[in-house]
Formats: C-alpha cells, structure tokens, sequence
C-alpha cells in the first residue's frame, strides 16, 4: 500500500513539472492617424478576450467607426472608447475620422509659423460641430513671436475688428489675424531669480500699456512680488502665460482698466489688485484643456450662442436655474406664441443671477420678454441680492470666456478671488475637449443615443414621473414674507428688473416648481397667499400666475424635488403659456 501510494506522488510531481500549455494571444494593432491621439496603439489579449483603446480626436476631427469586427467607438465623457469584444485573431485597427465641414483660418500677422510655412500664407483648421459657434486656436501650437505675447485674435490685421479671445468662441468660417503685444523693455523691471524663474519686483516705467514680459534676464516671468506695480499709471496690463503667481498688493492703486492673462495662472486674487477701482475689463485666454466640456455648466455658452443668433429677433427668454432647464417645453411656447423665438437660459441656481442677466440683457432689445421664475431654495442668488462673483460662473463661462469680459467688474466683486478659486479646482480635475457637447451626455454625465438638449435649451430627455409624491432631499423652502425683507430681496430684484425695462423688454415672473410636501411647517396656506400678495405689491414686474400652481405633486418631479418630468414640464408649459397670452394682451403686445 505505501508503495502505492509513494508511485501516485511520483505521478503527481511528474505532471507538475510539465510546463502548461500557453495560452494563444491575439495581439491588436491601431492604426496610427493623423485624426486621433490614442493612449495605447497595442494591445494583447487571450482568444476570446476583450481589448480597449481610448482615442482622442484631434480638433476638427470627427470619428466615423471602425472596421473591426467586433469592434465598437463610443463617447465617453473622458472621450472615446474604442471596445473590441471576443477577439478571435491578431488584425490592424482602422478607425475612420473624417475632417468637420466647418473650419477657422489664421494668420500670422508679424508672427512666424511653427510648422515652417509661409508666414504670409493662411492656416485654415477644421473646427468641431458640437456647437453652434466654435472655438478658437489657442494659438501657442500655430504661431511664434519673440519678444511679444500673443494676447488675442481680431477679425481686422489692425485690431480694429472683432476681438476673440484665445480659445474663445466666434462664428465658423471667421478669418482671425494675431494679436502681438510686444513685451515692456526690460530696463524698466527689476527681478530676481525665485523658485522655477524670475520673480518681478519692481518696476519704473510709465507706459499706458504695460505688457509683462515673458522673459527677464533669460528666466521665464513667474511670479509678481507685492508692491512691485504699486501706484503704477497704466490702464492696460497684459500678462504673460508663463506667470503663476500675483502676490497681494502687486498692483495696488495703479491705473489698470482693462486685464488680460491665461487661465494658467495659479494665483491672483482681488488683494493682488487692491484699490484699483477703475478696473472693468478682464480678458481671459485659454491656455489650458476645458474640464467641464460636455456638463451642464457648459449649457451656458451653448444656450448664449442661441441667444446672441437671435439678437435682432423678436424672442422669449426663459431664465432661473435647473428648474427652467428642467421645466418647459419650448416647442410648445413658440408654436403658441408665433413671431417669437424661445431661449432657455436656465442652468443652475446656486450661482449668482445677476451676472447671467446682464449677459442676457446684451442681447436683447425693444419688445422682447424676459420670464424669470426665481428659485426660492436659493433665493439669495436668484434675486440678486448680491454682486459677488462665485467660482461657478467662471465654470460655466469655461468655454468661451469672452463672456467674462463682457462683464463691467466694477458692478462686482470677488472676481479675481473667485477665478482663482476655478482655477485651483479645475488643476485637480480631468482635462476634456471642447468638442464635447453637453447634448452627447445626460445629467449626470453618462453617454447617451439620442441628444439630452434640444435647440431651445431644454433638458429633453424623456423622464418618467416618480413613483409617489415624498420629498427626494426634504429641504424645507421657506413661502413666507418674512423669509423675503423688502430692503435685501425685492429691491436688488427690482434693481436688475429696471434695465430690463429700460431698454424696452417686457418682464415678467412666474414661480419655479416646488414639490408641495417640500415646504416649511410654517409657510401655510395664508402665509403663502400672504407671500404672493407681496411680490405682486413690491416688484415693478408682473406676476403672471399663482404661487399655488407651482407647488406640484411629487410624481411630477424627476429626482429632485424641483426638475419636473416629462409630463410635468408639459404640464406647466401649458400652463404658464396661458398665462404669458393673457399677460400680453393686457399689455397689448401681438404675437
């Protein structure tokens, strides 16, 4: 028996020992392309495995599919995934790509170009089609010029056209010529040598436009002492992109009206430019990859594109937050309202409203109509009781910052503090393309078949109503006067609602939708009529509907306790369209 069983551990060991078979390996191999970037061009696999690729396209590019068998291309809010399943063989991956129709072209305008050609002669590029408008260049990977920064494009080679800001949006098909700022000389600034460059500290010369240089002493410009600008009597500053840092006080009390920089600096707040009060202007260049591509905060710039094409059109502007982009179907308005073109400006309420409404107002003119339906969960903002700018603004200004310098900066306040605060987060966050539309994705940021937005700026996305009527977050929204003191709400609210009017638009408000078991103990029914009594008394605007109507069953709301569904949005479309109609003709306005 031992015998026995020392022969089967004698077998045992023996097969052990027999090397085991290797598996077959399939190895998959991109084809390189001009159209896409990709983060690996091999990849092997078992028979019968799975392979991935994630590609990039190049701007201008637009990726078409594969012939891969087995293979599919989708987005994703990182890019594109290229998935190969159930790999039976080793093969070459082809991806098609094809060039956008649309496309930008650029000069060099005294600048020489970095790929050799003729400096006299134009780059045309393809642009993306996920916008309406389109970005520019940032420039950096098309032009040189000692000695100068690149500080904007212009439709003009004089500058006297149209401005675009560096990886800012303008019309497809637009020829832009460089803008060369040519640096300060160098005799004016005193420098030393800090951590990673030269570190200005002073500065003696009196030049209306003071162009920061890139270089002193051979060291690239990194930082700005405090102090080092003080009291200085220009009205233009222009700073280099390779600066980091703007130390407090460094431009304190100068002249400075207007400012240009790129979103690479790392540290600028309001302090670095104490007692500038004449400061109006800021002008931001992209330097850096967008994150915020394809979310919400991009609706912003995509909803403005639609707005400023309808600029001399007669137009229905809808605004507030999450619940206007939730909360109407504008398909419906304009089939009601024939003769008026609809934009729907809302996007997020936890941002400040007053900035969004001056943009707005830029673009809008005698016998058009604004309909505000203030969000009362973040009343502070959606009535303007403040001129503070937030890092959220800057966030959804992020792909076309231009709409930043249409800003007057001396109308707020906090604003480079608030950039600063963008910018800290947008450096820890995953970079994206601005070929990426926020119609390619849902609301919380997943790839989907069928766009999320429509041409109107509605989130349309077909959502089912909720199961009951109980509160998803349970915040109790205060619907009572008290919570609303004249001096703090209604005034600053009647203050922005005045230039509205001013320049002949019609104005008008309605409530924003609210889950009605979502409201505090005490905003009972008398204190909510109480409430509605008050804002028709107090704004120099109409209340077109009833507070009531906006507190709605809970099955009506999609996954928070203020986003209608579907049928909700129809619902209230319905709704507040017989209001606007009734309104109108009391104000003897034709549609």
């Amino acid at each position: 028996m031992k015998l026995l069983s020392l022969l089967w551990a004698v077998l045992l060991l023996a097969a052990c020992s027999v090397p085991a078979p290797e598996q077959p390996v399939c190895r998959l191999v991109l084809e390189q392309s001009s159209a896409y970037t990709a983060q690996q061009t091999v990849a092997e696999v078992p028979v019968g495995g799975k392979a991935e690729f994630r590609l990039t396209p190049t701007e201008g590019y637009i990726l078409t599919g594969t012939d891969c068998s087995g293979g599919t291309l989708a987005r994703t809010a990182e890019g594109w995934l290229l998935t190969v399943e159930d790999v039976r063989y080793s093969a070459v991956v082809r991806v098609g790509a094809r060039q956008s129709a649309r496309s930008l072209t650029y000069y060099a305008n005294g600048g020489r170009r970095l790929d050799g050609g003729d400096e006299q002669a134009a780059v045309t590029l393809p642009v993306s089609e996920a916008h309406l408008r389109v970005n520019s260049s940032r420039g950096n990977e098309l032009f040189q010029r000692p000695g100068y920064t690149l500080e904007s494009w212009n439709t003009a080679p004089d500058g006297s056209g149209q401005r675009v800001g560096l990886g800012s949006r303008t019309e497809p098909g637009t020829v832009l010529y460089a803008q060369w700022a040519r640096w300060t000389p160098e005799e004016y600034f005193s420098w030393e040598d800090g951590s990673g460059g030269a570190v200005i500290t002073g500065y003696t010369g009196s030049q209306d436009c003071l162009v920061v240089p890139g270089e002193l002493g051979g060291l690239s410009v990194v930082g700005i002492q405090s102090g080092a600008f003080q009291g200085a009597v220009c009205t233009q500053v222009i700073l280099p992109d390779t600066l980091r840092t703007v130390a407090v006080d460094a431009f304190a009390d100068c002249g400075v009206e207007t400012l240009t920089l790129f979103d690479n600096i790392q540290s600028i707040t309001d302090h670095s430019f104490s007692g500038c009060k004449g400061l109006r202007t800021l002008y931001i260049n992209a330097r850096e990859d967008p994150v915020y591509s394809g979310s919400y905060y991009d609706t912003f710039p995509d909803k403005y594109d639609r707005l400023l094409s309808l600029r001399e059109e007669k137009k229905l502007v809808l605004f507030s937050g999450s619940s206007t982009r939730f909360g109407y179907d504008s398909g419906m308005l304009e089939t009601g309202l024939p003769g008026y073109a609809v934009v729907n400006m809302g996007v997020f309420a936890y941002t400040n409203a007053y900035p969004q409404l001056m943009l707005i107002l830029d673009c809008m003119q005698k016998g058009d109509i604004l309909l505000v339906s203030p969000e009362f969960d973040a009343a502070k903002r959606q009535f303007c009781t403040t001129n503070e700018l937030d890092d959220d603004f800057f966030s959804m200004v992020e792909s076309n910052y231009d709409l930043a310098a249409g800003l007057d900066l001396r109308q707020y306040t906090g604003v480079l503090s608030a950039l600063q605060s963008y910018l800290q987060t947008k450096a820890n966050l995953t970079p994206r393309s601005y070929d990426l539309s926020p119609a390619e994705f849902d609301e919380d940021g997943n790839p989907v078949d069928t766009p999320s937005y429509n041409e109107y700026g509605d989130y349309c996305l077909y959502r089912p109503n909720a199961a009951d009527d109980e509160p998803i977050y349970g915040l109790k929204v205060e619907y009572r006067v008290e919570a609303f003191p004249k001096n703090l709400f209604i005034d600053s609210a009647n203050r922005v609602y005045q230039q509205f009017l001013d320049a002949g638009v019609f104005v008008y408000m309605t409530y924003s939708p609210r889950n009605r078991l979502c409201i505090s103990a005490d905003s009972t029914p008398e204190a909510r009529q109480a409430l509605d009594a008050y804002f028709r008394e107090n704004l120099i605007i109409p209340v077109i509907s009833d507070l009531e109507d906006s507190l709605v069953p809970g099955r009506y709301l999609y996954g928070t306790d203020n986003h209608l569904s579907t049928e909700g949005a129809a619902l209230r479309t319905r709704q507040v369209l017989e209001e606007l109609k009734d309104q109108m003709q009391h104000d003897g306005i034709r549609s």
